[in-house]
C-alpha cells in the first residue's frame, strides 16, 4: 500500500473516531442535562410541598370526607365533643385548629355565661376584651340561613362583607360561633349556644361548627371555669 493511500487510511479513522467522540460527549451532556433538569423538577416539588403544608394550618389527615375536624373540648365539668365545619368557614377553622395545637385556650375560662343563651370563652385576658393580637375577616354567607334582602342591605351598610360562595350555619342549639367586636375583629374569642336557636345573631357572626355530644356539659358550665385543653383529634 504507497504512503499516500496510507496517509488517507488514517485520516479516515481519524475522523471516524472524532465523530464517534463527538457522539458519545453529547450524548454524556444529554443524560447530564436529563439528571439536572429532573433533579430541578423534584426540588421544585418539594420546596412547593413544604410550601403548601405551611400555609395550610389544618392537616388533611384530620378532615373527614365531609369536611368535619373532630374537637374535644376539655373542661372541669366535663368533655364537649365538637365538629369543626371546613366547608362553612375554612380561614375560621383553620384559626381554631392553630390556636388550640398550640395550647392558647389551655387554662383559659368561660369568662361570659349568660344562662338559657350561651357561654363564652376563649379570651387570655379574662374579661372579653383580650384575643391572639391579630383580627381576621367575617366568614358568613347570610342567604344561605335565611337573612332577609333588608337586614343584609343593613348589615352591609355597617361594615360586613359577606362571602355567598360559603355554605353557612345558622345560629341553632349547639353552634359554636365567633365572638366579635363588630364587621372583620375575629381572633380567639368564641361562644356556643345553650338553649334556644339565636338566628338574631346570623349575619353578624360567624358559626364553624356544633357540639354533637356534651350538651349536658355545655349546660353545666358557670362563668369563670376552666377550659383545662382544646385537642384536635387525629
Amino acid at each position: 500500500m504507497g504512503k499516500s493511500k496510507k496517509l488517507k487510511e488514517q485520516r479516515k479513522i481519524e475522523r471516524t473516531l472524532e465523530q464517534e467522540n463527538k457522539k458519545n460527549r453529547k450524548k454524556k451532556l444529554n443524560t447530564i442535562l436529563t439528571i439536572c433538569f429532573v433533579g430541578l423538577i423534584v426540588i421544585i416539588a418539594l420546596v412547593l410541598s413544604f410550601s403548601k403544608k405551611d400555609n395550610n394550618l389544618i392537616d388533611d389527615n384530620i378532615i373527614n370526607e365531609n369536611n368535619m375536624i373532630k374537637v374535644t373540648m376539655q373542661t372541669e365539668k366535663g368533655d364537649i365533643e365538637l365538629e369543626l365545619n371546613k366547608e362553612a368557614a375554612p380561614k375560621t377553622v383553620d384559626n381554631f385548629v392553630k390556636l388550640s395545637n398550640d395550647g392558647f385556650y389551655n387554662g383559659l375560662t368561660f369568662h361570659r355565661v349568660i344562662q338559657e343563651f350561651m357561654i363564652q370563652g376563649g379570651d387570655p385576658s379574662g374579661n372579653g376584651s383580650g384575643g391572639p393580637g391579630y383580627a381576621f375577616e367575617d366568614e358568613i354567607n347570610p342567604m344561605s340561613i335565611g337573612v332577609n334582602e333588608q337586614t343584609i342591605k343593613e348589615l352591609e351598610s355597617e361594615g360586613y362583607v359577606y362571602d355567598y360562595s360559603l355554605k353557612s350555619m345558622s345560629h341553632e342549639v349547639g353552634a359554636i360561633s365567633m365572638a366579635n367586636a363588630g364587621p372583620n375583629t375575629n381572633g380567639s374569642q368564641f361562644f356556643i349556644i345553650t338553649q334556644q336557636p339565636q338566628p338574631h345573631l346570623n349575619g353578624m357572626h360567624t358559626v364553624f361548627g356544633e357540639v354533637v355530644n356534651g350538651m349536658d356539659i355545655v349546660r353545666k358550665i358557670e362563668q369563670n371555669d376552666i377550659i383545662n385543653k382544646v385537642i384536635i383529634n387525629q
